[in-house]
């Protein structure tokens, strides 16, 4: 289980100031983000491949949360007003063994990519993604993967730290760019 840290923290920051309907958090680590969620949604589910953190989850919130074990948002048919995601962002380094709790991939970025491909599908036309990026990730197949699906970027919030800079993205889709 992924235990709360500095971009846990961040997440949480930002998710307070968002209300809705439905929510969904992909990759739930501990649950601190599912409870700010349950305060501010009615509907209110999480994933995670980790079963040890669907149970502590389970154990530890509201019953009235959802809960799947599964790869991002691949069991969810409906659609979600807000999707967040602290997903693994840090390259792996020389070849060293994934830790899946914190490693995105070779240049970072890969599962932040695969969430928000899960995710995008699910998310109403209305909705917002909050993900969390660092700036040893590298960016530019997430750039050019929001251009190619007319999605919208803006920066909430963000901290530097001693070794990186995360941010909170908020995206959602691009209004004038949507085919009618």
């Amino acid at each position: 289980m992924y235990l709360p840290s500095e971009d846990s923290l961040l997440l949480a920051e930002s998710v307070k100031q968002y209300t809705g309907k439905s929510a969904l958090e992909i990759g739930v680590g501990s649950g601190i983000i599912l409870k700010i969620l349950h305060d501010n949604f009615k509907i209110v589910a999480g994933t995670d491949v980790h079963i040890m953190s669907l149970k502590y989850c389970k154990d530890n919130l509201p019953n009235d949360i959802m809960l799947a074990c599964c790869d991002a948002a691949s069991v969810f048919h409906y659609t979600f007003d807000l999707i967040v995601s602290n997903p693994p962002y840090l390259p792996i380094e020389n070849h060293k063994t994934k830790d899946y709790a914190i490693n995105g991939g070779s240049r970072g970025i890969e599962m932040t990519l695969h969430f928000i491909r899960s995710g995008i599908s699910i998310l109403d036309i209305k909705g917002k993604m909050l993900i969390i990026s660092s700036n040893l990730s590298d960016t530019t197949e997430l750039e050019e993967y929001m251009s190619e699906m007319n999605l919208k970027k803006t920066i909430i919030k963000e901290r530097k730290l001693f070794f990186e800079t995360l941010q909170s993205i908020e995206i959602s889709f691009e209004w004038f760019l949507l085919p009618f």
